[in-house]
């Protein structure tokens, strides 16, 4: 089941994101930074948010444990993102200027209103849903799937809380959850959401502690729904990524930051352009390597299988009509000779012709 999932990465290039998130600090001009950063690292998207503070918290609302520990601020969650947004006029510079660096730009909706503006003003194609609005059916109500693909992130999810959304989104009872297994219910309707639909295997927390990954989620959710799966990695380092596409990831989203130390809950698990560019190289290197899964000699083996392989030779002088014998005739490299495949075959046969030691039988 691997095996054929990783064949298909390989036909299909591998996806990479680089998620800016809040990253720019609320400065355009940080923003467009990690946009020309993301391009040169390799990425083929870049990624930001779409929210106001005050449509996305409520005014008492607390800091997460790991905003606390990154950015060591404790005050109410709605004071750390009010400087962290950005003018809806600025998307619109981003959008363009990602454009004219030739990278697609995509952003994460919050709520109705950002996601109505992402699709109405910004025109994009391609939404990515946050894990924390995955059972957001205000917004997702604003789904269409003959405008719009989504990218899914199923951070604090379950398995039935992921066919729930898949079913609101589908205005169908597409999947039925019932012990553990999911059946496809509606197979015409499913075709349609595996065309615009990619789920992620996304851990929520920031940085992700190793033990808590849990990479071979990303076989479960291929295996259950049937859709093309990805993974939002938040752990630190680019060993998860790597792991991620040989079970099966097609889109790799991973945070980009020009410094760790800049202020922001999300600076210190994010790769640095050094880091992000390395991780690209390896996931490029990867989708070199894999191949296409058929056993077979590779064109640079040809010239090689003359030199290591054998053929039958007369291991001494041989005359003709003289019988074959295990005491006469050897296996040597080069190959072009008898395959030594044919050596008991040939056995207790006549020679037509004299041989030399070390002549091709």
């Amino acid at each position: 089941m691997v095996l054929n999932i990783t064949m298909t990465i390989n036909k299909r290039k591998i996806k990479i994101i680089a998620e800016i998130g809040v990253n720019h600090n609320g400065k355009l001009s940080l923003a467009k930074k990690l946009i020309l950063t993301a391009k040169s690292c390799g990425a083929d998207y870049v990624k930001f948010q779409n929210w106001k503070a005050e449509d996305l918290v409520t005014k008492n609302a607390k800091m997460a444990k790991y905003q606390i520990k990154n950015t060591k601020k404790k005050i109410k969650q709605i004071d750390l993102l009010r400087p962290l947004e950005l003018k809806n006029n600025s998307y619109r510079i981003l959008k363009k200027y990602a454009n004219k660096c030739k990278i697609q730009f995509i952003s994460s909706p919050f709520d109705d209103k950002n996601f109505d503006f992402l699709t109405d003003k910004l025109l994009s194609k391609i939404i990515k849903i946050p894990s924390g609005e995955i059972n957001n059916y205000l917004m997702l109500s604003r789904v269409n799937l003959k405008k719009h693909k989504l990218l899914i992130s199923t951070g604090m999810t379950s398995v039935n809380e992921i066919s729930k959304t898949l079913n609101f989104i589908a205005k169908k009872k597409v999947y039925v959850f019932r012990k553990n297994k999911i059946k496809i219910n509606n197979k015409k309707i499913y075709k349609s959401l595996k065309k615009k639909i990619c789920l992620l295997h996304c851990v929520t927390d920031y940085p992700v502690s190793n033990e808590y990954a849990n990479l071979k989620a990303i076989e479960t959710l291929s295996k259950l729904f049937k859709l093309p799966v990805g993974y939002s990695d938040h752990t630190l380092g680019i060993s998860a990524p790597l792991i991620a596409v040989s079970i099966g990831a097609k889109y790799i989203e991973k945070h980009l930051t020009l410094d760790k130390n800049l202020k922001g809950p999300d600076h210190k698990a994010s790769l640095n352009p050094f880091e992000f560019r390395e991780m690209v190289k390896q996931l490029r290197n990867y989708e070199q390597m894999i191949g296409d899964g058929i056993k077979k000699p590779q064109k640079c083996e040809l010239i090689n299988m003359k030199i290591a392989r054998k053929s039958i030779v007369a291991s001494c002088y041989i005359l003709k009509g003289e019988m074959f014998t295990r005491n006469n005739i050897t296996v040597k490299r080069p190959a072009g000779g008898l395959d030594p495949t044919r050596y008991f075959e040939i056995l207790g046969k006549k020679a037509k012709k004299n041989y030399v030691k070390d002549q091709k039988i």
